[in-house]
């Protein structure tokens, strides 16, 4: 069984990877970053207050820092008319924007000459500005060289700007745009069909993350520039013991519920507690999460538990047991959110797998030979029912993780599911790939303990995996 187990590891490493790589593509081809929501945005964030040359030049650095200004992947393409090697990070958000526009319509060569050139202008009037030039005329014309499109408000904009300069060389720099600019001659309406494929080798983005991976390391925070891996670690540890005790408790009682249900002296239970399970699984389970911590936290109903957190503000030092009852303490209310959220759904698949082993003829057999109800349950049809119960389970392990979610957003733990929540919010797309990579393994790790289980259960399954 080693062996097998062996290769159905070996085998989940390929589509480990290949859903690592899906979501890493992906997440970098979402449109906008953290970079930009934060250092670009001039009404909120730590440089709101600085100039646009500032959030600018700020940008372009932390892009530098963090390895955005290279390529997504190996290779990309594109239209004829808008190369996408054109498009470098080193320019500016709206630069780019700026020049994949002018590029479908002109272009990629004359796009990128005309923007070098207003840049040229730009560094001028900065180097001149305090020789008698009117900044504020000249700034207003020069955000539209930055943002329109069309040559019309472009060709409006340079000339406006050549006649305000005060300075030769500001003069000749506005010269120069307007010859860019009478260059740009509209493309064929049939130029973009035409495709431009460009190679980046290993110099892009995901080979540089690759190679980090295969080290072990999943990269830095773009929100807080800390490993992705060290605040894992320190989020794993609140989520792991949250689903281990969620899953072991709700197991344990949806089989007893449904071994209870399964007899037939029990059928008074089975008719009231089934609607109760529909009734708690119809329920979103964001409102039963807040409905837990309103009538159990609250000092207007039973405030037994705290509202929020793990405890950790606390200052004296604590011994183990004194932490571990912290932490029961704190996590009862999100540990009994995660059991009623998965009970229902539990409770009804382990009941229909024991009532169709019920129906069996080992079942009847049992029976003739006239051992107790309960004996028949546990001891011959319970034993015949766990293939399918393990099926269940090990679909339900990862089930868990999704959970997690919303219990810990709802309570403020601090663990993976927030975590990810946050990384969706910021646009933090190392800690998206990673929280990703973790649950994927998480899941891998599940079906290959169901395998294990599958081999104790049925010897036959045991022996082909010899």
């Amino acid at each position: 069984m080693g062996g097998y187990l062996l290769r159905r590891f070996l085998l989940a490493i390929p589509a480990l990877w290949a859903l690592a790589t899906v979501v890493f593509l992906l997440s970098r081809l979402l449109p906008g970053t953290y970079g930009s929501e934060r250092i670009l945005q001039s009404g909120t964030g730590y440089y709101s207050k600085g100039s646009e040359t500032d959030r600018q030049a700020a940008y372009l650095s932390y892009v530098k820092r963090t390895g955005q200004d290279m390529p997504l992947f190996y290779l990309s393409a594109g239209p004829a008319t808008h190369s996408p090697a054109e498009t470098a990070v080193s320019y500016t958000k709206q630069t780019q924007e700026q020049l994949t526009k002018l590029s479908w319509r002109y272009g990629a060569q004359n796009a990128k000459a005309y923007i070098q050139s207003v840049a040229a202008l730009k560094k001028q009037w900065q180097d001149s500005y305090h020789n008698a030039v009117p900044g504020n005329a000249v700034a207003v014309h020069l955000q539209t060289l930055q943002a329109a499109d069309n040559t019309e408000p472009l060709v409006d904009a340079a000339e406006e700007i050549r006649a305000a300069a005060g300075h030769p060389r500001l003069r000749r720099a506005a010269d120069n745009v307007l010859v860019r600019l009478q260059a740009m001659q509209p493309q064929g309406s049939l130029a973009f069909l035409l495709p431009a494929i460009s190679w980046h080798g290993s110099q892009n983005q995901y080979h540089q993350w690759l190679v980090q991976l295969l080290h072990g390391n999943l990269g830095n925070s773009y929100k807080s520039s800390r490993p992705v891996l060290e605040v894992l670690v320190e989020a794993v540890g609140n989520t792991w013991w949250l689903l281990i005790c969620s899953m072991v408790i709700t197991f344990f009682l949806a089989l007893e519920l449904s071994v209870l249900m399964a007899q037939k002296k029990e059928n008074r239970l089975r008719k009231v507690l089934l609607p109760l399970l529909f009734m708690l699984d119809s329920i979103p389970p964001f409102v039963l999460a807040l409905l837990l911590l309103v009538l159990l936290a609250n000092p207007n109903f039973i405030q037994l538990f705290p509202v929020f957190g793990m405890g950790y503000y606390m200052p004296q030092e604590l011994g183990l047991w004194q932490e571990l009852m912290q932490w029961a303490y704190f996590m009862a209310l999100p540990l009994l959110s995660l059991v009623l959220f998965n009970l229902p759904y539990l409770t009804s698949q382990i009941h229909s797998a024991i009532s169709a082993a019920m129906q069996s003829d080992f079942t009847r057999t049992a029976r003739a030979k006239g051992l107790a109800e309960s004996a028949v349950i546990r001891k011959h049809a319970l034993r015949n029912s766990l293939l399918p119960i393990i099926t269940i389970v090990s679909d339900f392990i990862p089930a868990l993780v999704t959970g997690t979610l919303i219990v810990e957003t709802v309570f403020a733990v601090p663990g993976v599911g927030r975590l990810l929540l946050d990384a969706v919010l910021s646009r933090d797309y190392p800690m998206l790939t990673g929280i990703v990579l973790i649950i994927a393994a998480f899941r891998i790790a599940a079906y290959l303990l169901a395998d294990m289980a599958y081999a104790w259960a049925d010897p036959r399954i045991r022996q082909r995996m010899t």
